[in-house]
């Protein structure tokens, strides 16, 4: 057996993209703005040369040479499939003008896992769709995907390895001692450690008592208008719209800025050639800026900087410095994945995302649990008690669930047709077979007619089967149901728990990421709020077509904007053009939502940027509200606190919404 197998660079076309030079082991190709690629064509299983079974790892160099972060695109389709759509992607993050090492797992084309680990040189990948089998492969695309421009990415060495290999990087420092760019240049760059500290300490120095506009409360709500007062936090419908109410009585809406906190940190291990500067993981001074994230070094860089110019009292510091410049930029809520020494400083309306959704040992698909056993009641008893410390804190708006399943992001998913192709034993299977066996009165006869199989009896459901909603249309509809009823499972039973425990606090939901399917809803009655996260430049159609199905509260959970003219590689899940048009993106936004009656809240992530090499999952995106080194986008800033600080007359309908989309870019992010 050889050690690897090259791919035959003959044996293929292009799709929006050309080829610029080639030789029998490399290959440069640019893509259309729109996105192109390279495709390997032949017999299922056995493309462009290549036995897909025959190796562990599918292996190439990569050197991106654009100036910003490409995500590479890889594409699969199964022997069938003739549509122009594959049934797989994965999208790989490369750092411009860094030649990498990509080994991508083979085993990662069964779907079960949509983020993959990091390895040198990458920043973040991300698998999306449904399982490839190997032999099944009739052809693989690689390319790139649509973008602020055309792309060219130099491709070498591609081919099907067994072992895998080690990651060269070449020696180039693309970090400055302050955790920026070294390769590049825009306006308000921080010039070096003096002027960072110069600057730290004028900020803190001009920080004064901040207050909210007159007619909010001390909680952010609108004094114009007086409802029950509970003394905690919850939702009303009055003057044809949903509110949330604050512990006063007033109605309030949610302007929030998500995580919250002083540190976003970089992962540097395996990477440390990249910086210009690292201390000593030992070197006491800056000991509270090294941490780990599942086994990896991350170093964060903001907290360094907070140390350089306030020593040991940075935290101190950061947190009057921060409290002063989110109530100033008129933000009632520190919203998602904050700092709890911060909220209850600050004394801030907060939102608490829980943490350890319940789940089992065994899991049907992904994170999906086995909802039907016991162990899943079990689990939630104990994810709820969490809440205990919460429960008489009037300043807690409510909590959060999790956020984005992972099984909500493969596309037409039916969990019960997964359950079926398992063979592990389910709580959630006996549930299935059951409900099949009373469908057909017991009659493995008809169920055979129905279903186009060759069963003895309804046990042998157990065992695996494959694709059973493509079996008949009878099976397809017998299969309609049952998603909904463990979907409502997978809700409600940690709901009712949370619920049981903590009666003053409103459940705001699962922050689902996209409402791929009508299921998606199911459970919805267990949520005080319904909450989504929602990276569109108008969410208001989502808005709609969520609040009309429910007639609920809709919180946004997430939702931001980035450019590419400052400061980091990668312009966010949603793109502009420049800084300016970010401040016109959030009015743009957030007024619609807040216009809308079903909306009561907006929560932009996030308050940082991230490291410009990538955070513990490769995000690289330049989408703070602050830099890293604590300066904020003063565009953005000054929109923003105008918008917020007249939210109540938006959402009241005294002034109108804005009507002025951003000018936006395709996002380059992974």
């Amino acid at each position: 057996m050889t050690e690897k197998t090259l791919f035959d660079l003959k044996e293929l076309t292009t799709v929006s993209c050309e080829i610029q030079s080639i030789s029998e082991q490399d290959i440069t190709i640019r893509c259309d703005q729109e996105g192109g690629y390279l495709c390997f064509q032949g017999l299922p299983g056995h493309v462009a040369g290549v036995h897909w079974e025959k190796g562990n790892y599918l292996v190439f160099d990569a050197e991106n040479l654009e100036e910003w972060t490409m995500a590479l695109m890889l594409h699969f389709w199964q022997d069938g499939n003739t549509s122009e759509s594959p049934d797989l992607s994965i999208r790989i993050g490369l750092i411009p003008g860094l030649k990498t090492r990509i080994a991508l797992p083979l085993t990662a084309l069964n779907g079960q896992h949509p983020f993959l680990p990091r390895t040198p040189g990458k920043v973040k990948t991300v698998v999306i769709g449904n399982k490839i089998e190997l032999r099944k492969i009739s052809q693989f695309a690689l390319g790139t995907k649509k973008s602020v421009a055309s792309q060219a990415v130099c491709i070498s060495d591609l081919h099907i390895g067994h072992s895998e290999p080690e990651y060269p990087l070449p020696d180039r420092l693309l970090v400055d001692e302050l955790g920026q760019l070294k390769t590049k240049y825009w306006s308000g760059k921080t010039k070096n450690a003096h002027d960072l500290v110069s600057y730290l300490r004028m900020e803190l120095a001009s920080v004064k008592q901040t207050t909210y506009p007159e007619d909010w409360s001390e909680f952010g709500g609108w004094q114009a208008q007086q409802c029950e007062a509970t003394g905690f936090f919850r939702t009303q419908y009055a003057d044809d719209r949903w509110w949330l109410v604050d512990p006063l009585g007033h109605p309030f809406f949610s302007v929030g800025l998500d995580c919250v906190h002083p540190g976003e940190g970089s992962r540097v291990d395996t990477i440390e050639k990249l910086f210009q500067w690292l201390p000593s993981p030992g070197k006491e001074k800056y000991a509270k800026a090294w941490s780990e994230h599942d086994e990896q070094k991350v170093f964060d860089f903001t907290i360094a900087n907070l140390i350089r110019a306030f020593g040991e009292q940075w935290k101190e510091k950061w947190t009057a410095l921060t409290r002063s410049r989110i109530i100033d930029w008129g933000f009632n809520t520190v919203a998602n994945w904050s700092d709890p020494e911060f909220y209850r400083y600050a004394r801030i309306p907060y939102v608490l995302p829980l943490a350890n959704f319940p789940t089992t040992k065994t899991r049907i698909f992904e994170d999906f649990p086995d909802v039907f056993s016991p162990e899943y009641q079990e689990n939630a008893d104990l994810f709820a008690q969490q809440l205990k410390e919460y429960r008489n804190d009037p300043y807690l708006i409510g909590y959060f669930l999790r956020n984005e399943p992972h099984w909500t992001f493969v596309n037409n998913l039916n969990i019960a047709e997964k359950l079926l192709e398992t063979d592990n034993e389910f709580h959630s299977k006996d549930e299935l077979v059951k409900f099949l066996r009373q469908c057909y009165q017991d009659d493995i006869a008809s169920f055979n007619r129905a279903w186009n199989v060759n069963l003895s009896n309804f046990d042998q459901l157990r065992q695996p089967l494959s694709a059973a909603t493509l079996l008949s249309a009878t099976a397809k509809k017998d299969l309609q149901d049952l998603p909904a009823i463990m979907i409502e499972r997978y809700v409600a039973i940690p709901s009712r728990a949370c619920k049981q425990l903590d009666s003053n606090h409103l459940n705001l939901g699962m922050r689902y990421a996209r409402i791929s399917s009508p299921q998606l809803i199911s459970g919805h009655e267990n949520f005080d709020v319904f909450s989504i996260n929602c990276y569109q430049l108008d969410p208001s159609s989502l808005i709609t077509r969520v609040g009309d199905m429910i007639n609920k509260p809709i919180m946004i959970g997430e939702f931001h904007f980035g450019a590419l003219d400052r400061g980091l590689l990668s312009n966010s899940l949603r793109g502009v053009r420049d800084q300016t048009e970010r401040g016109i993106a959030y009015r743009y936004y957030v007024e619609n939502a807040a216009a809308h009656k079903y909306c009561v809240g907006t929560h932009y992530f996030a308050l940082l940027d991230q490291g410009a090499l990538g955070r513990f999952d490769g995000e690289n995106n330049q989408l703070g509200f602050v830099d890293i080194c604590h300066r904020p986008y003063q565009e953005l800033v000054d929109e923003a606190s105008s918008t917020n600080r007249g939210i109540y007359q938006i959402c009241s309908q005294q002034r109108d919404k804005s009507t002025t989309p951003p000018i936006d870019v395709p996002s380059n992010v992974i």
